[in-house]
């Protein structure tokens, strides 16, 4: 396959490759990465859950001397669709807050959830109103459509799309998820890519999710990395790996995917 232009996206890392904060990592990944995903695991409104004054001065530091980038995955835990209305209004507030804490950071974008709880009643219309409802308060609460970018989390992201869509916010492409599907994983690139600044990519050894690119299917990671190439993406292609090895194998992988594109 021969790419039809150079490569423009950024690599980026997560936050969490070893054990220590967000700006422990930052500063050992500036250099290898152009950027890192600060992942918030639990409510951003704790203390501990997500980086304080001083970290985020920290990090604002490291941008300014070495060009470090920054993405924001929203606590994983919280559903901005989900069906209990208190629930999810209090998503949206931890969602408010965390781009409060971190906006002298000037992050790329907010990756937030859509997923469907198992109890969800009402089918999909429902599910899709909810998710409307919250994506309404996140921009009337001042946070740009275009730097929320909504998680493809599984399949079920179809029903949701007219939403995002309608909403005028991005989508992030979690390509990861799908190392057991990659044809649907390249379906999801062919159709949102066009509003996707950010992408997520790692492989999948049995049921262990979030291991090396390596084990992504080889030609069908090299047909997706054709299509960024193709389509000259520009946005973060975040290796979502966690663990120094699983990180270094990844780039490693992403390298020899990038010299067989080329080929």
């Amino acid at each position: 396959m021969r790419a039809t232009a150079p490569a423009r996206y950024r690599v980026g890392a997560t936050s969490f490759v070893t054990p220590a904060g967000w700006l422990e990592n930052a500063r050992r990944l500036a250099g290898r990465v152009a950027d890192v995903a600060l992942l918030l695991c639990e409510d951003p409104r704790r203390p501990g859950c997500a980086p304080d004054a001083a970290e985020v001065d920290g990090l604002a530091e490291l941008a300014r001397t070495t060009g470090l980038g920054y993405t924001v995955h929203a606590p994983c835990e919280t559903s901005l669709a989900d069906a209990d209305r208190g629930r999810r209004e209090d998503a949206v507030a931890q969602v408010l807050h965390a781009t409060e804490r971190v906006a002298r950071l000037e992050p790329r974008a907010f990756v937030v959830h859509l997923d469907r709880p198992a109890s969800a009643s009402g089918g999909a219309a429902r599910w899709r109103e909810d998710a409307r409802r919250s994506l309404d308060s996140l921009i009337a609460g001042g946070l740009s459509p275009d730097r929320i970018c909504v998680e493809t989390l599984d399949a079920r992201f179809d029903v949701v799309a007219e939403v995002v869509e309608a909403a005028g916010v991005a989508v992030a492409l979690d390509l990861g998820h799908f190392a057991d599907a990659p044809a649907e994983a390249e379906r999801l690139v062919a159709r949102h890519l066009w509003h996707s600044p950010i992408i997520h990519w790692h492989g999948k050894v049995g049921p262990r999710d979030h291991r090396s690119l390596r084990h992504f299917p080889r030609a069908a990671a090299r047909r997706i990395l054709g299509a960024l190439h193709a389509a000259r993406w520009d946005g973060v292609l975040t290796l979502e790996v966690f663990g120094e090895e699983e990180l270094a194998d990844s780039l490693a992988t992403l390298r020899e995917l990038e010299a067989e594109v080329r080929t």
